[in-house]
Formats: structure tokens, C-alpha cells, sequence
């Protein structure tokens, strides 16, 4: 759920300008670790927020929240826009084995307290991340031990061997806090009234879920004196009105909107950056449940799809067509664009084909058609009444049932999923991140966000095998290989990819990407 609240993708930096202006995204990061990208201070940002703010426990914060939290809270590494890893609180990191990871720590590193981070406050931070009850438990489900072996140095024992832990420091789930205060404020911590004390550059200072949250400069950052000497976060209801807050200056710019053409267009125009990430939004059909258990039904719908009709509807929020539900852009993690290509060429994939559509409705045990429900939320709901028109067009007769979010989401957790579409949302540069798609539990049964309920054994086998697999090209094949059955199984039908958006007439931020989410962001502010 954590992935369908937050959508903030990941991928690759080509810019998309919605308004026709391109910005500076795919510049390069030239300054050292923690430092801002221009030296320009700021006394006072505004930033904008669809949605509230309601806790800063990183275990437990959902939504908005993810956004604001990474302002204070900070990984031990970083992620380039192409996807490598870089330093950032650990200055160093190795992989002892198939299974030890160490991390050496930044020195000097201090909290908003003035006390020094150490290898005691890591473990403490990825213990409760990775506790039961923990949002984030997921990411660290391959962890054995977490081990301060000295003030600096961070070990990190595997129970079996995982090709993606290498980015998990690195990621939005995986910051660090300090241990005294957590251990001090005990079931309080992260509350909006007691908070918690961290590295990062900005303090939080108050949090109102109503409202926002205000926060000020850590002044003895380790990066350097941060470039903004306050920041308030503003609650919106939607875009609209965040908006129209930012054409009348009330905002100086907000990091994500969903809907950029119309955002666009409220707040004036030029206004808007896009760059496409390494996510795709999908139509999830639900495999265990009549008409859709039928093969010929799933592949009818998937040559029925007319990409470029469901781009146009999703406002700007799409950055162009997809192809498989992992992003080919996941994929040259492991190989150069020749091997990638190669390996791809043996997938089956579905063009727009009316005819071919339905030749497959007619080897169906559905020949005639049917009618069923696509259940959204209103958010949603442009886009759903395009695929149900085309879906109309070979017999599939879709009724667009439009749910509230809360009740959207208790559709998901029942027992019989229901037919419908999502942004998939963030994701870390490993293509193992789209196998929460296809997850199961040690029976084999779909958990999680499988809403597909896809769960054939050769395929979970092949997803173990990818974590457990060292070699890339060999990585490579086996996720290749997992393509190969989606594209003849259809649980899903890619929609298009998505893309990330920011909205200012005063600001860029450099190197926006897929992983812009994963570090104080603002320390790559730069006036237009």
C-alpha cells in the first residue's frame, strides 16, 4: 500500500516538459556529498503538499509524509539519477560476502542535539524499520542481523543471499534517526507532538496534520550551512488548489503533482517539469476470478488497449507507452542496452489490434462478451472511462465504479480482488522491486500487492532465483525469463509509463529523477 500512496517512481532523467519548457534535471551533481547545488540562501521556502502530514515515524509514515521526512532523515548512501550507488552518511561499503554487507560511517556527523551519529544509532534505526510491526518490514525481509561493530562501522548479516539489499541503504525506507531520543519518547516517537532528532539538514519543528509542518536549518549540518533558513510545508486537498496557491504566491513549489497538464494550466502556465521514471502503471486483472481465469480473455484486453488514448487522459502524468510491467529502464542495471534489447526481443508483447483482440474474445469461453465492474478511485476515473470504451468496442462491457480512497484501498484486501488500475509507484534500481507484484507466501499463495493473484510456481521460483543470483547477465536472463511468462499469462496490462513532476515558477531542482524522494531534496534547489 506504502507504493500505491507514495507513487514516486524511479528511473532514468530524460526530461518531458509539460509546459514546453525543458529544466535542468539532467544536470550533474557537481558538489561534494550533503552540499547544496547552489549557494544562493533562501530565508523562507514555501512548499506545497497534496495531502496530510500526520506522523514522522519513518516505520509508520504514509503518503505526503514520505516526502517531508526525507528533509531530516537521511540514508547512508545515495543513488545517482542513472541509478549508482554514491556516499552520503557512510563514506564507504563493501560486500564481504554473498551474504555481509559492512558500511563505514561518515566521522563528525552530528544531530540537530549535537551529538555524533555511530554505528549504534544505524542498527537501532534498522531494527525498528524492520520490526514486525513496521510499514517497511517488507524491505528487510532478507535481514539477519544488523551489528554496530565499532562506532563506525555498520555490519549487516543476510539469511540467505539478495541481489537487491545493495540498495536498500540507499532508499527512502531505510533512514536513519537517533536511538537516545526514540528510546526516551518510546510509543510517542514519530508523534506529531514529540517528533524525533535526526542528521539531516532541516530540522522538524512542529507538525500540524491540518496544516503542515514548519522546520528550520541544521546549522551544524555536515554538509555545510543549508541553503534555506526556513521551510513550512503547506496541506492541500488536491492539486487545484495547490495550484492556484502557486500562482498567487502562496507556494514557492511543490515536489509532486499528479495531474501536470491541469496543474499546468491553473498555476498559469510553465510551471511544470516532468522526467519519466522507472515505473509503469498497470491494469491488474483479477486471474482467480470468472471470465478472467480464461487465458484468451486477458490477452483479448491487452490487444485492445490503445496506449496513446490512455496517455492523453492521464493529464501529463504519463511519460509515454510501456511494454512490460518491469521497466526496461530496471533491466540495463544488469546488462548494456544490446544485451537488454536481445533479451526482450523474446517477450511477447501486445500492440493496439482490434482484430487481434478479438480473435482472442472468440477462443474464449466468453465469445459473446461479458460485463463486469472497473472499480477506481476519482482520481482515476478519466482514464478508466477510456478503457472501458475501448474495451466496449470487441464486447467487454465496463462499468467505471468509482470509490472513495478508503474504500478503494479495503477492495484491494478482500478476498476477491477486483479488475482495476494503479500507479505502481517508487521503486529502488533493481528489477527484483517489481516482484512485489507477483509475491507470495511460503505456501505460494498472492499476498501483498499481487492484486493479479498471479502465482504460478515457476515463476516464484524464478523470482528466488533472481535475488539469490550474484551475476548480472545471469540476473538478467532470469528476469527476462520472468517476462517471457507474463507476457503469455497476462495478469497485467502495461498502460504507460509513468512520470515524476515537481511544479514551480521559481525554481528547478537539479538531477530530479526517479530517487529525488530518497534525500534532502531541497539541497538541489536552484532559482529559474
Amino acid at each position: 500500500m506504502a507504493l500505491l500512496a507514495a507513487c514516486a517512481g524511479g528511473g532514468d532523467t530524460e526530461q518531458t516538459p509539460a509546459s514546453g519548457r525543458a529544466g535542468p534535471a539532467s544536470m550533474a551533481r557537481t558538489v561534494e556529498p550533503g552540499q547544496p547545488v547552489s549557494d544562493q540562501q533562501v530565508p523562507h521556502l514555501n512548499v506545497g503538499l497534496a495531502g496530510k502530514v500526520t506522523l514522522v515515524d519513518p516505520a509508520d509514515n504514509m503518503e505526503s509524509g514520505l516526502f517531508v521526512n526525507q528533509l531530516g532523515l537521511e540514508p547512508l548512501l545515495r543513488i545517482d539519477p542513472e541509478g549508482q550507488l554514491q556516499p552520503w552518511l557512510a563514506t564507504e561499503w563493501e560486500q564481504v560476502s554473498d551474504t555481509v554487507y559492512e558500511y563505514t560511517l561518515r566521522e563528525g556527523v552530528t544531530f540537530w542535539d549535537g551529538t555524533e551519529l555511530t554505528a549504534e544509532d544505524v542498527k537501532y534505526s534498522w531494527d525498528h524499520l524492520r520490526a514486525p510491526e513496521s510499514r517497511r518490514a517488507n524491505y528487510f525481509a532478507t535481514v539477519d542481523t544488523v551489528e554496530a561493530v565499532d562506532p563506525y562501522t555498520v555490519r549487516v548479516t543476510l539469511t540467505q543471499p539478495d541481489a537487491s539489499w545493495q540498495y536498500t541503504p540507499a532508499m527512502w525506507y531505510s533512514v536513519i534517526f537517533q536511538k537516545t531520543f526514540a528510546e526516551e519518547a518510546g510509543d510517542s516517537f514519530g508523534q506529531p507532538g514529540t517528533l524525533l532528532v535526526a542528521t539531516g539538514p532541516w530540522k522538524f519543528d512542529s507538525v500540524n496534520p491540518a496544516t503542515g509542518m514548519e522546520l528550520s536549518a541544521h546549522e551544524d549540518y555536515w554538509g555545510g550551512k543549508p541553503p534555506v533558513d526556513r521551510i513550512s510545508i503547506k496541506a492541500f486537498a488536491d492539486d487545484n488548489s495547490m495550484a492556484l496557491a502557486l500562482r498567487a504566491g502562496e507556494i514557492d513549489i511543490t515536489p509532486t503533482v499528479a495531474g501536470p497538464t491541469g496543474f499546468d494550466a491553473a498555476a498559469g502556465g510553465n510551471s511544470v517539469t516532468t522526467v519519466q521514471t522507472c515505473a509503469n502503471t498497470l491494469l491488474s486483472i483479477p486471474t482467480q476470478s470468472e471470465p478472467w481465469t480464461d487465458v484468451h480473455v486477458r490477452r483479448a484486453v491487452a490487444y485492445a488497449i490503445n496506449q496513446d488514448d490512455i496517455i492523453a487522459a492521464a493529464q501529463g502524468a504519463a511519460a509515454g507507452p510501456a511494454e512490460h510491467l518491469i521497466s526496461d529502464q530496471l533491466l540495463r542495471t544488469l546488462g548494456s542496452d544490446e544485451e537488454v534489447d536481445a533479451a526482450l526481443d523474446r517477450v511477447r508483447t501486445y500492440a493496439f489490434d482490434v482484430e487481434a483482440a478479438e480473435g482472442e474474445l472468440a477462443q474464449s469461453s466468453v465469445p459473446d462478451g461479458f460485463a463486469y465492474d472497473l472499480t477506481v478511485t476519482a482520481t482515476s476515473a478519466p482514464m478508466a472511462e477510456v478503457i472501458a470504451a475501448q474495451l466496449g468496442e470487441i464486447g467487454i462491457d465496463l462499468t467505471v465504479a468509482v470509490l472513495p480512497d478508503t474504500a478503494y484501498y479495503a477492495a484491494l484486501g478482500e478476498d476477491e480482488k477486483p479488475l482495476t488500475f494503479f500507479q505502481t509507484g517508487p521503486c529502488s534500481p533493481d528489477p527484483s522491486w517489481a516482484a512485489l507484484f507477483m509475491d507470495t507466501d511460503a505456501a505460494g499463495q498472492p499476498v501483498g500487492l499481487n492484486f493479479a493473484e498471479y502465482a504460478p510456481p515457476e515463476v516464484t521460483q524464478l523470482l528466488a532465483d533472481g535475488l539469490l543470483e550474484q551475476d548480472p547477465k545471469e540476473r538478467l536472463g532470469i528476469y527476462a525469463e520472468v517476462l517471457g511468462h507474463l507476457g503469455e499469462d497476462v495478469p497485467y496490462v502495461p498502460l504507460y509509463a509513468e512520470g515524476n513532476t515537481y511544479g514551480s515558477t521559481e525554481y528547478d531542482l537539479v538531477e530530479f529523477s526517479s530517487f529525488w524522494s530518497n534525500l534532502p531534496w531541497v539541497l538541489s534547489l536552484v532559482p529559474k
